[in-house]
């Protein structure tokens, strides 16, 4: 497991609203990430399990919008382990039962507990994959204990429309393996089931009235249908972990790596990070800091040129996503946030490469202002964005002594 900052969200005996107001936000250094309430509840367009960053022109699309999780004891009695809002109201998850909601070397860690049973829930993208793992450890609780998990989806854009899901959906199983399409213009979605006596009992349901109610207080289009191809059951066993993995990856990718491998990965990069920080991440508010600046550092898979031109090259193409979850990588915000993101964090060749890839894109004496989501050329419509363009060449120089860069560039 991972070592490192731990940061509470929520815990019990705090006002339940907490738990569809706060969120948790989980990135893949494409530009893909998962989010959602601690709750469970999905409360934007933009929170789901899976939001995959795809090749123009699909751009960031979401690919697993939610997952109803139960927990059941072998005479039946059930916990609920994740919420959600429809027409008729908002469910919770089990009060009594979620303990407490943490942050733990950025991470996001659920603790459920009660009548002698202990578990845990990790949420973990490995590193420049399409790929979410959901993982549960049972750390107590007697035998027969089991989850039924049934995903919700509906593949669309992530800031796309909420209309009706597409009809003539297609479900593969192959024992724990399974591949839901429902067209040719997107990949399938692979959902790998980790664990003993695991399998899908096809049960295919429409889920109404999904409620989104950020968008509803913005006045956005708030309201739509999903689509659930049926309840993927799982045993648990005390001290072993057991996931759902949900991914547009191929298959050989999805089960490259072992969920061991997965966790012990993952906490390897995020302490090599807080290891090349050094002075910056000096105490637990800054290392969370550090990490956080992580998810906002990617390579842009969307744009396929852009890769193929700098691979040529001998180098990987880098930017910064200006926010999430909506904003693509904009030039202005790149240039002002360079030196926070990656000269003070000891990521200077990250800090090379994201100079590079703006400066492949000059055109007429000015960098991109923004790259449109999904698009493969960028918008040229300010002026300010090439002049903190050599304030963050400035502050790279100060921080690098990079002099041969300067002459390349």
């Amino acid at each position: 497991m991972n070592a490192g900052p731990v940061q509470v969200g929520w815990r019990r005996g705090e006002p339940l609203a907490e738990l569809v107001e706060r969120e948790w936000l989980v990135t893949n250094g494409l530009g893909g990430y998962a989010a959602g309430t601690i709750g469970g509840v999905c409360t934007r367009r933009f929170h789901g399990k899976l939001i995959a960053a795809l090749p123009a022109p699909l751009g960031r699309t979401m690919m697993l919008n939610h997952l109803e999780e139960h927990l059941v004891a072998p005479d039946g009695t059930t916990w609920l382990l994740s919420g959600d809002e429809s027409g008729r109201a908002v469910t919770y998850p089990n009060p009594e039962f979620l303990e407490e909601f943490v942050l733990e070397c950025g991470v996001p860690v659920w603790r459920f507990s009660g009548g002698g049973i202990r578990l845990e829930k990790r949420v973990v993208m490995p590193n420049a994959q399409n790929t979410t793992w959901i993982i549960y450890r049972l750390l107590e609780g007697p035998q027969g204990l089991a989850l039924r998990l049934r995903p919700s989806l509906n593949f669309r854009a992530h800031e796309g429309l909420l209309g009706e899901p597409a009809k003539g959906w297609t479900v593969r199983t192959d024992g724990a393996n399974i591949e839901i399409a429902e067209s040719a213009s997107h990949p399938p979605l692979r959902l790998a089931i980790v664990g003993r006596s695991a399998g899908l009992d096809v049960e295919p349901q429409d889920v109404e009235q999904v409620i989104y109610r950020l968008e509803k207080s913005r006045g956005y289009e708030h309201e739509g249908p999903l689509w659930s191809p049926g309840v993927i059951h799982l045993a648990l066993e005390r001290d072993a972990d057991a996931a759902l993995v949900a991914s547009v990856e191929p298959w050989a990718v999805v089960q490259a790596m072992t969920l061991a491998d997965v966790l012990a990965t993952d906490g390897a990069r995020r302490n090599r990070l807080l290891s090349m920080a050094g002075n910056a991440a000096g105490d637990d508010i800054a290392a969370q800091l550090v990490l956080a600046a992580d998810q906002f550092l990617i390579a842009p898979r969307t744009r396929a040129a852009d890769e193929a031109r700098m691979a040529a090259a001998g180098d990987s193409p880098r930017t910064v996503i200006a926010g999430y979850h909506w904003f693509t990588d904009w030039g202005r915000d790149t240039m002002i946030s360079l030196e926070g993101l990656t000269l003070t964090t000891g990521r200077h060749n990250e800090a090379r490469a994201i100079l590079q890839t703006f400066a492949h894109h000059i055109r007429d004496g000015l960098i991109p202002n923004l790259f449109p989501e999904g698009a493969h050329e960028g918008l040229y419509h300010t002026a300010d964005a090439t002049l903190w363009f050599f304030h963050a060449m400035d502050r790279y120089l100060v921080y690098s002594s990079d002099v041969p860069f300067l002459s390349e560039l």
